[in-house]
């Protein structure tokens, strides 16, 4: 009589089970120590009554005020209403990455690095251009459109979602998704089409499920950095009454007394909204993810749609020409005018502003200090984030779960009060004291703000990557070091690229998270703006986001090429 042999079970030896307890309660410590301890100072001072320099009196007198000022729910409002621009931005960046990618038309390397270089420009002076161009009063554009009898206002919601949204939203969502269809298999839609599904069908089908964890890691991205965007509201919705999140936190530290308990008791309050999406996000993405990367052969191709293609490249690039070259030479010219918005004046131009900010020796010392700041920020970023992004997805440690939850905190912080929570850390604890003030506390808390996206792309990217891929290579005999070196980190390149950029850029242009732990020997390009900004100076403002934005053209430039290069020869 035949017997049934049934498989055996090996279990793991002991000691590998409690290696992985170690390793993941060590990852857990170390994640904690620099994403709870900031959470963390905001609960327990979102308690506290007492005045500045007065010992700690624990009361809900904080909360009570600040959710019964008629400021702080229209605050709230406001900022819900203006991130409806994640849904108009997922839409245009799907399409515009889609065409991009999948479509054979005119100039498409050239739209889409001006895409990167409208991300990569520091939203401060280009909201500057936008007044100039559409203030009610002297803007440029209102001076010609007024003899139609239409008038544009930019200190208005739809003021402050156009400038979002053509600098901000759109241009990172492309960013984003240009790795993740740029490594997917054309071969998977063709199949559709094949079978007689129609466009709609492929794309829902097909193309959303399999860019489904990517997509949903860009809208929560998009939803909370709309929550805390601050310096486009700040300029252009104050004189609008117009107060969000970020900007109503901003006034509570500046009053006099500042209102720190309220402050953050308001943080606290999106402190859990985001603890609900980090959930919902970890559900999602643990039951759903695809590879789209294996070791059979693979398909990239675009394909040509006739004659339409010259239509729609020229209404990209009559995108582009209107929310990123228009405001850029409306920059170099406001950078060259005697007094900000005066034209009617005699000889409205002069180069002197130019003269004072490069005889300035502090422009040399700021320019060094963000080239480090942005390369340290950058490079360290890749490092540390494709590590613990690798570990989060491949490995069997203890405690992912909690890890996945941590991670997303940084950015429930609104920047301001990052720096404080960071200032109050650096100064508390000993060990940490020695980098207050110098570049080491710069590149901390930099990384701790960047880690959600950094992070979250890279575990997009090693999720479509399939495992067989390194299995293979340790069949042969490689070690993780080198399944990672010579296979993982190659197939990963585009997204690697796209982090370093981001990464590199929101260091260079960051001011709210950074401004409390500066100091004059390391204050980089972007304090040196601020200052200019509040000093009235807004020609020498004006040209600190040139330099910036130039910064900007050459790493968009450099990295694009890198993208492209790696993502072919992958």
């Amino acid at each position: 009589m035949a017997t049934v042999a049934h498989p055996v079970e090996f279990e793991k030896p002991a000691w590998r089970s409690d290696l992985s307890i170690l390793i993941g309660g060590l990852l857990v410590l170390a994640v904690g120590t620099i994403t709870i301890i900031p959470v963390i100072f905001i609960i327990v001072n979102s308690f506290n009554v007492a005045g500045p320099g007065e010992a700690y009196r624990f009361g809900i007198h904080g909360w009570a005020e600040v959710f019964a000022s008629r400021r702080t729910l229209s605050a709230i409002g406001y900022s819900f209403l203006l991130s409806s621009r994640t849904l108009i931005g997922i839409v245009v960046a799907f399409i515009f990455a889609w065409l991009l990618i999948r479509v054979r038309i005119p100039y498409h390397k050239t739209i889409e690095f001006c895409l990167w270089m409208a991300y990569f420009l520091p939203p401060l002076p280009i909201a500057l251009s936008w007044i100039l161009l559409l203030d009610p009063n002297f803007g440029l554009v209102n001076q010609i459109v007024d003899a139609i009898g239409l008038h544009l206002n930019i200190y208005s919601v739809y003021g402050i979602l156009w400038v979002h949204v053509t600098i901000t939203t759109v241009p990172i969502m492309v960013i984003l998704l240009t790795p993740a269809l740029r490594q997917m298999d054309a071969s998977l839609e063709e199949a559709a089409r094949m079978c007689g599904a129609g466009q709609w069908q492929t794309f829902k089908r097909i193309l959303v499920p399999l860019l489904g964890p990517a997509l949903l890691t860009i809208i929560l991205a998009s939803v909370i950095r709309n929550l805390e965007a601050f310096e486009i509201e700040q300029l252009l919705g104050r004189p609008a009454g117009i107060y969000v999140y970020a900007t109503r936190i901003y006034d509570l530290i500046h009053l006099e007394p500042p209102l720190f308990s309220q402050a953050m008791a308001l943080s606290a309050l999106f402190l859990a909204l985001l603890f609900v999406l980090a959930l919902f996000y970890q559900k999602y993405t643990a039951r759903w993810s695809f590879a789209t990367i294996s070791g059979r052969g693979v398909s990239f191709r675009s394909r040509d749609i006739g004659r339409i293609k010259y239509f729609i490249s020229f209404a990209l690039v009559l995108f582009i020409g209107t929310a990123v070259f228009l405001p850029l030479a409306v920059l170099v010219l406001a950078s060259s005018m005697k007094f900000f918005g005066y034209f009617q004046i005699a000889q409205p131009f002069s180069t002197r502003h130019w003269a004072l900010v490069f005889s300035d020796p502090e422009f040399l010392r700021a320019t060094r200090n963000s080239l480090v700041v942005g390369l340290g920020t950058g490079g360290l970023g890749i490092v540390v984030y494709s590590l613990l992004g690798y570990v989060l997805v491949r490995s069997s440690v203890r405690y992912k779960w909690v890890v996945n939850l941590l991670v997303w905190l940084p950015w429930a912080i609104p920047g301001i009060l990052l720096s404080l929570a960071f200032l109050w850390l650096l100064l508390s604890v000993q060990v940490l004291r020695p980098i207050y003030g110098t570049f080491g506390g710069f590149l901390l808390v930099l990384l701790v703000k960047e880690m959600p996206i950094g992070i979250h792309m890279l575990k997009t990217a090693f999720v479509q990557l399939s495992e067989e891929l390194e299995q293979v290579a340790r069949v042969c005999g490689a070690g993780w070091q080198f399944t990672f070196r010579r296979i993982t980190v190659p197939l990963i390149s585009p997204a690697l690229v796209s982090v370093f950029a981001i990464v590199f850029v929101a260091a260079l242009r960051d001011i709210s998270t950074i401004i409390l732990i500066s100091a004059p020997s390391i204050r980089p390009l972007s304090l040196l703006m601020l200052e200019y900004s509040m000093a009235n100076e807004m020609e020498a403002g004006c040209i600190i986001g040139i330099m910036l934005s130039a910064f900007a053209v050459f790493v968009a430039y450099f990295v694009r090429r890198l993208g492209i290069r790696f993502g072919t020869e992958s």
